[in-house]
């Protein structure tokens, strides 16, 4: 008899527990309210990198390749990113910015992530001082 009464508490509790998972799944629950949080900010390691983040750095040319929109840049640590001081080629958001820099140059250049863990060139300058 004790054991009859155990399966059907248990028996009912499980069903009680599956009809909650169901309706927080169709979204009939509390748990709905997730779906508008767009544009609340997040902390720690789990918030996104803004598309539109715009990291500024400062380095010396080193190659440009204008046919292929890119440009190879010796930068000091980039502390928003964050990345130590490096060697690396990016491709630039227009091409024409190459025309404006030459190769052994220090240059000012803001980065903007394209992808997980790419960037793009989307301005470059003569370094001024």
């Amino acid at each position: 008899m004790k054991t009859s009464r155990i399966t059907t508490t248990t028996l009912m509790l499980l069903s009680t527990a599956g009809l909650a998972l169901a309706e927080g799944m169709n979204g009939s629950s509390s748990m709905s309210n997730m779906n508008n949080m767009d544009g609340m900010p997040m902390s720690g390691a789990m918030a996104p990198q803004s598309a539109t983040q715009v990291h500024h750095a400062t380095g010396i040319v080193k190659n440009v390749d204008t046919a292929a929109g890119r440009v190879t840049i010796t930068h000091g640590p980039i502390n928003s990113i964050p990345w130590p001081a490096m060697t690396m080629g990016f491709p630039v958001k227009d091409k024409a910015m190459l025309d404006q820099i030459t190769v052994g140059e220090k240059v000012d250049f803001d980065l903007m992530p394209t992808g997980k863990d790419q960037f793009m060139v989307i301005r470059i300058n003569p370094a001024h001082g």
